[in-house]
C-alpha cells in the first residue's frame, strides 16, 4: 500500500483532523469506485475521497504506479497533487483512501496497516476475490484496525478520473 507523496499527505491530513463515526459515500461514487476496481483487475486500483465530516463529495480514481501493481499500490504523486487541491486550499478534508484487493478479502493486509499514516481518514478496501465485490471501511490507528460503519446514500457526488490524463511531471 502506498501514497505517492507521503510528505504532501502528511502535511495536509494533519492540518484537518476529522474523526467521524460513519463514512457516507454517495451512490454514484460507490458505483464508480467499484467499476474502477473492476477495470483495473487484476491490478490493485487506488484513489481518494474528499469531503467534510465523513461525507464524501468527490472521489478521484488515481494511477497505481507501484512496481508490483497486482499486490501493492502506490498513488502516482502527480495524480495525488491534483486530487488534493481542495484539501490544500482548506475547502475539503481527506475523507477516505481506497484501494482494491484483487484476490484477497476486504481486510487490511499487514502492509496496509504498516503504511497507514492517516487515522483521520477511512481506509476503504474493495475485495474482488468473490463473485461480487465486497466493500469494507476501516479506521487504522497506530497499527490497530477497527471496522468503520459506512453507508451508501442518495447524495450528489463528483467523480474525477485522473488515470487517463497525459503523463505529468
Amino acid at each position: 500500500m502506498g501514497l505517492g507523496s507521503p510528505i504532501l499527505f502528511r502535511s495536509v491530513a494533519r492540518a484537518v483532523p476529522s474523526r467521524f463515526a460513519t463514512l457516507t459515500v454517495p451512490r454514484i461514487l460507490y458505483e464508480r469506485m467499484v467499476a474502477h476496481c473492476r477495470e483495473e483487475w487484476p491490478k490493485e486500483a487506488c484513489g481518494i475521497m474528499t469531503g467534510k465530516g465523513g461525507v464524501a463529495r468527490r472521489a478521484y480514481a488515481l494511477r497505481n504506479v507501484h512496481a508490483q501493481p497486482a499486490i501493492r499500490y502506490q498513488i502516482d504523486p502527480a495524480d495525488q497533487h491534483v486530487a488534493m487541491q481542495g484539501v490544500l486550499a482548506g475547502q475539503e478534508e481527506l475523507v477516505a483512501i481506497y484501494h482494491s484487493h484483487p484476490t484477497t478479502v476486504a481486510y487490511p493486509s499487514r502492509t496496509d496497516v504498516a503504511m497507514a499514516r492517516y487515522p483521520e481518514a477511512a481506509y476503504v478496501i474493495v475485495s474482488m476475490a468473490g463473485q461480487e465485490p465486497e466493500v469494507k471501511a476501516f479506521r487504522i490507528t497506530d497499527g490497530e484496525v477497527a471496522e468503520l460503519p459506512w453507508r451508501v446514500a442518495d447524495l450528489a457526488g463528483e467523480w474525477v478520473d485522473l488515470r487517463w490524463l497525459p503523463e505529468r511531471e
